[in-house]
């Protein structure tokens, strides 16, 4: 049974309809369905009174509403259905009523007009409310002018009778409309719950998707601001590319959930670094990683580029502190990186197919990043004139000899970062008051602090240094 109803209540649905309009739909149905069994059953009151032909109103407006709820089954209209419905609802009660002699004659039978405000309120706009609120109380007033003429055609009721419609109309109207709003609010909060659960799941799964994209995208595709299309555009950008030097050579000696434990943390630790500066991570490749600045969020060619070599810096000086941590775990040779930055104009976008896109950059710019990152060695971060154009105020950097670059058939200016100018203030600070001294090359690292060190026992053991390396 309960089936039964339901399916009823859906004739106007269409699968892709929103569950907040199907319920509207359930309302109009369930409105036109009870408003019918009042037709049927003023009618039928009219048939014992001898009143044939006034029986037909209400009649009609059962048969009207079965016609309406069939073609609204057949052509799922919504909108022509609402508007006949809900003017059969208003525009019938009131010509039945006039029919029987006016208000007392008929108990007020123009009450039922009212369902037909109250399925305007729950489903329509503010203007159309309006329109039949006012066309309601107009012909309430007509009504009122009429009756003086139009009660002298009723017929003798006795005056128990007339009381009788008088609570059957309030008693069954006012069911009808309570009925209707608790069915209402009741599918509404259901409805409700549903959402706030989808919403839930919803949320749950774009945390699931955010992983698989770098954050800014993320924002930029579920606010709107970027279409998920097949799209590319030319940006002034810059690209970072970094890899483990002799990455195969350490994997070789590491049983592969050790490897798989070391490469995660790696990635990790970068990837929290690249996205505190703004990075936009565009793909890891085994070891490598792919960032760049400038696209969807810039803050201008010169502070992307700044940000993205203060990027490489932080990467540095927190590897650093990964090897000796990954020392103290027994790993004989922790990881080294070398990194490669440029700057210039690149073709960033969306790439692929419509069913499977990728958003990535594309162009010659890219390339010389990854050359830059090939020819550099194991801590070092190479940057292309482009780049170091940009950041040289901010950030010291040594000339290095022109580099013959893959698919460039002219040696490029290459320059070597050693670090940011307010980092080196500090250190220079920091070594004048603590006396210490450090130095840091391939194969070779110091640090001595000559307010603590034992000078004596220091003395020794850089002379044994000084001997093994005159052997």
């Amino acid at each position: 049974m309960k089936s039964l109803l339901n399916a009823f209540l859906c004739i106007g649905d269409r699968p892709d309809d929103p569950d907040g309009e199907k319920l509207k739909h359930h309302f109009l149905v369930a409105m036109g369905a009870l408003m019918s069994v009042g037709g049927l059953i003023w009618g039928t009151i009219s048939l014992i009174f001898g009143l044939t032909l006034t029986s037909l109103i209400p009649y009609s407006y059962t048969a009207f509403t079965v016609v309406n709820f069939v073609l609204l089954k057949r052509f799922k209209n919504f909108e022509v259905a609402r508007f006949f419905q809900v003017l059969l609802s208003l525009l019938l009660p009131f010509f039945f009523q006039w029919s029987l002699g006016g208000f007392v004659a008929s108990g007020a039978v123009m009450l039922w007009a009212m369902l037909a405000l109250v399925a305007s309120f729950l489903f329509q706009s503010a203007n159309l409310n309006v329109r039949w609120l006012v066309a309601y109380l107009v012909l309430t007033v007509v009504s009122g002018v009429i009756e003086p003429y139009i009660s002298s055609i009723a017929i003798e009721i006795p005056k128990n009778i007339t009381i009788l419609f008088f609570v059957l109309n309030i008693f069954v109207i006012s069911s009808i409309v309570f009925g209707l709003n608790i069915f209402f609010l009741s599918r509404k909060d259901h409805l409700q719950e549903e959402l706030f659960k989808a919403e839930k799941e919803k949320a749950v799964l774009a945390d699931k998707l955010a992983k698989y994209l770098s954050p800014q995208v993320y924002r930029s595709i579920f606010s709107g601001d970027k279409d998920v299309r097949l799209e590319s555009y030319r940006k002034r950008l810059t690209v970072f590319f970094s890899d483990i030097k002799d990455f195969t050579m350490t994997t070789d000696s590491m049983e592969s959930e050790a490897l798989t434990a070391l490469i995660n943390e790696y990635l990790n630790e970068m990837s929290k670094i690249a996205l505190e500066y703004g990075g936009t991570i565009d793909k890891y490749i085994g070891d490598a990683i792919m960032i760049f600045f400038g696209d969807p969020e810039t803050k201008g060619a010169k502070e992307d580029a700044l940000a993205c070599v203060n990027m490489a810096l932080a990467m540095r000086t927190r590897m650093n502190e990964l090897r000796e941590q990954w020392r103290e775990h027994g790993i004989e040779s922790p990881l080294h990186v070398r990194i490669g930055i440029n700057t210039g104009f690149c073709t960033v976008g969306n790439f692929g197919s419509d069913d499977r896109m990728d958003y990535t950059i594309l162009g010659g710019e890219v390339n010389m990043a990854s050359r830059l990152e090939s020819l550099a060695t194991e801590d070092t971060i190479l940057v292309s004139y482009a780049t170091y154009a940009l950041i040289k105020d901010q950030i010291k950097c040594e000339e290095k000899e022109k580099a013959m670059v893959k698919g460039i058939a002219y040696p490029v200016q290459v320059y070597e970062v050693i670090d940011s100018y307010a980092n080196l203030d500090i250190a220079s600070a920091e070594s004048a008051q603590n006396k210490k001294i450090t130095e840091q090359q391939k194969g070779f690292h110091l640090e001595l602090n000559l307010n603590e060190a034992d000078k004596a026992r220091v003395k020794g053991k850089l002379q044994e240094i000084i001997k093994s390396l005159e052997q």
